[in-house]
Order: structure tokens, then C-alpha cells, then sequence
């Protein structure tokens, strides 16, 4: 059996191992998506729960992980590695999404596969979706600060999550302007417009704003998890 030498080794090596867990994580989301993708439902609702599940999977898995290991002990043991805690919390968070990207990969074969004349969609998409879930899995590790339940941090992370979800026009059509540069300013708009684009709807972005506005975020976000790496990793 191979032995992880760093966070990143570790983790890819946990999911590697928990077949049934892979299999589950895998299937959960294409099932959600495939009866929106193939069924022809409205591309404003397709779009708009593909928004909410890519955002769920990203924060919630975090949340629930990163408590338990709390609980164990790990979150001690991390502080003994000779690095700072920021770089430590981007090496564990990058990881983590990553993994989610790839349970989400099913889910974006087979918009693909539906609508392969919106190929001009996929950097804005897979940019979008990787700062989304980045930009998740913080969220999730903040939460995990606030309560040694998952059940509770998992409260924590929705709750504020339905809101960002609604300004960002996820849900309902925004009155310009205030409403509308306020979603601008959040992560799931882009998303949701790339998905839009990528389903073969009627964004209102433009393919490369949407690129510029997904890798903004996913800079950003990589350079707030080193922010707050000590505020995570040494909350006890």
C-alpha cells in the first residue's frame, strides 16, 4: 500500500481506498444531474440546481471532514508539520476540491456529451466550477471552527449559502443596478451564467467575462484559504 508523504498524497491516497465511498460520491451527483440534463428541462432550472449542487458538494463535504478530524486529534498533529498554516490550509483545501471536481466530472461529460455546440462555455465553466468549489471548501472550514457537530457546521454553511445563492441571481432574475452589481461581486454568478451558456441558454455574460470573472475568484480564493489558515488550523 502506498504511504502519503504530504496532506495532498494522504488525501488522494483516503479516497483512492473507500471504494463504496467513491462509487457513492460519484453517482450521487450525476443522478441528481442527469434527469435535468437529458430530461430537456428549462435551461434556467437546469442551470440553477446545477449551481446549487456544485456549490453543496464543495462546503458541505469540507465541513463534515475537517470536523471530524478536529475531533480525533488530527488538526494537532497538522501543527507539527513545518509549514505555515496558511500554506497548509491551501495544500488541504486545493486537495479537497479537487476531489470534489472529480466527483463532479461525470456531471460535466454529460452536459458536454447534450450540448457540444457550447464548447465556447467550457473555460469559463471549469474555471467557474473550480473557484466555486474552492471557495466552498473555506466556507466549510470556517464553519468547522464554530462547532465540534457536523450536523451543526453543516447548518452553518447553509444558511448563509441560500442568500449568497439569491444574490447572485441563482433563483430569480435581478433588478439592475444595485442587485445586479452585487451578484457580480459573488462566485456563483459566474457560474450559474456559465452553466447557462454551457446548457445552451441565453446568459448575460459573454463567454469571456465569465472567464475573466471564474479566474478572479479561484486567485482569490486560493489567496483568502492562506489568510486563513491559522484562524482554522488553530481555532482550539
Amino acid at each position: 500500500m502506498m504511504l502519503a508523504g504530504t496532506i495532498w498524497q494522504r488525501e488522494l491516497v483516503e479516497f483512492a481506498q473507500r471504494r463504496r465511498a467513491l462509487v457513492i460520491k460519484l453517482g450521487f451527483p450525476l443522478l441528481v444531474a442527469l434527469p435535468l440534463v437529458i430530461s430537456g428541462a428549462p435551461t434556467i432550472y437546469a442551470a440553477m440546481a446545477l449551481t446549487m449542487l456544485i456549490t453543496i458538494v464543495g462546503a458541505l463535504g469540507s465541513g463534515a471532514v475537517l470536523t471530524r478530524e478536529r475531533q480525533s486529534g488530527l488538526t494537532l498533529r497538522y501543527r507539527t508539520l513545518p509549514v505555515t498554516p496558511g500554506r497548509l490550509l491551501i495544500e488541504r483545501l486545493s486537495t479537497s476540491a479537487l476531489i470534489d471536481f472529480f466527483q463532479l466530472t461525470p456531471v460535466l461529460l454529460v452536459v458536454a456529451v447534450r450540448h457540444p455546440s457550447a464548447f465556447g462555455w467550457w473555460p469559463a465553466l471549469l474555471l467557474s466550477v473550480a473557484a466555486v468549489l474552492l471557495i466552498g471548501n473555506l466556507l466549510g472550514a470556517v464553519a468547522s471552527t464554530l462547532s465540534d457537530s457536523p450536523g451543526e457546521v453543516m447548518l452553518y454553511v447553509i444558511i448563509p449559502l441560500l442568500p449568497l445563492l439569491y444574490l447572485s441571481g441563482v433563483f430569480t432574475p435581478l433588478e439592475p443596478p444595485i442587485l445586479l452589481v452585487v451578484s457580480r461581486l459573488l462566485p456563483f454568478s459566474y457560474l450559474y451564467e456559465a452553466l447557462l451558456g454551457a446548457l445552451g441558454g441565453q446568459p448575460n455574460l459573454l463567454p469571456w467575462e465569465t472567464v475573466l470573472g471564474g479566474f478572479g475568484f479561484l486567485v482569490g480564493a486560493i489567496g483568502l484559504t492562506g489568510r486563513f489558515g491559522r484562524r482554522v488550523l488553530e481555532s482550539d
